[in-house]
């Protein structure tokens, strides 16, 4: 009875019309490759389930709603979503989905289902900093585990949100999280030799301000020391362009080469990094941060997935990101 699938209201390709006979025909459509037979679709707002599949641009729906009895509704050039209908419910036939209640249970994504007790399942900014003009890289140590990844957005200068692109696996504790300071990434052509100039456009930099060179593993340019502190000097300081010295109001640092396309300044100032921190899953590997019955994975070393269950998160209602999540009925 898990209720568990791969597909979770999830975008698919091309438009599709809908007849009231319950045949769709899709423009630009992978019905083979990206739908199955039993997948829910979602059009228009109005829940559909795939009872036949034809072709790519072929296919055939009933209403999720009333068991397939009457007439389906209509609709044309719609873009839609498809969803899995859970793998586990072997005691309910195609044609008796939702039946009416589809509010009772619901599916979870390939995302959650793998943020299990020892995975992240999600990051929380606690600062957004500022200045931030370009992506900062995020990265995890500590917590005992491995190879969680996560990707940033920002906006207004801040970082707004973090989105984990891998849980990882064996954390027996939530990682600490670390977001790269704001930087500014200057290619051979933002340096100009002869007057010692960097350009950047609304760099939004100051005299005064604390930079950190660093060549980004790549060719220095001549003249700068990758981790080295240079300090933003009132001298050629433009909206688009500054100048550097070695020392608070001191001389400009004479460059004399352009460097490589990977090198950065990074901003010192502690006050302007965003934070964040971890969370690690409710449950065994393969879990959901969601109440209701789902299909969990076991298993370590040669065993490793080999051990599936199911198991009731017991909650008062469903919490999480549960807004992008299909229902299913359960019994």
């Amino acid at each position: 009875m898990a209720l568990w699938g791969n597909k979770d209201s999830k975008t698919a390709t091309g438009t599709v019309s809908i007849a009231n006979t319950g045949v769709v025909t899709g423009s630009s459509t992978l019905f083979t490759t990206e739908a199955k037979v039993g997948n829910a679709l979602l059009a228009n707002a109005v829940e559909y389930q795939i009872v036949s599949i034809t072709s790519n641009t072929v296919a055939k729906v009933i209403m999720g709603t009333n068991n397939g009895n009457g007439t389906v509704t209509t609709c044309s050039a719609q873009s839609y979503t498809l969803s899995e209908k859970p793998v586990s419910v072997a005691h309910e036939s195609a044609d008796s989905f939702s039946m009416g209640r589809s509010g009772l249970v619901f599916g979870v994504d390939a995302t959650e289902s793998a943020a299990g007790g020892d995975n992240v399942s999600a990051v929380s900014v606690a600062s957004g900093g500022a200045r931030y003009l370009e992506v900062p890289a995020v990265t995890f140590s500590g917590g005992g585990g491995s190879s969680a990844a996560a990707t940033a957005s920002i906006a207004g200068g801040a970082v707004t949100s973090i989105a984990v692109t891998n849980t990882g696996t064996a954390y027996t504790s939530a990682p600490t999280v670390a977001i790269a300071k704001p930087r500014r990434t200057i290619p051979t052509s933002g340096i100009t030799t002869g007057t010692d100039t960097i350009a950047y456009t609304a760099h939004g930099l100051s005299a005064g301000d604390v930079l950190v060179y660093n060549n980004g593993g790549g060719t220095s340019a001549t003249g700068l020391t990758s981790g080295t502190t240079y300090y933003v000097i009132a001298s050629g300081l433009t909206a688009d362009a500054f100048k550097v010295s070695a020392t608070d109001g001191g001389t400009t640092v004479d460059i004399t080469g352009t460097g490589n396309n990977a090198q950065f300044f990074e901003i010192f100032a502690v006050v302007n990094r965003a934070t964040a921190t971890a969370a690690l899953g409710d449950g065994a590997v393969g879990g959901s941060q969601h109440a209701g019955w789902v299909k969990r994975t076991v298993g370590t070393g040669g065993r490793a997935g080999r051990v599936q269950y199911e198991t009731l998160v017991a909650m008062g209602s469903m919490t999480g990101d549960q807004a992008d999540d299909v229902q299913f009925r359960d019994s």
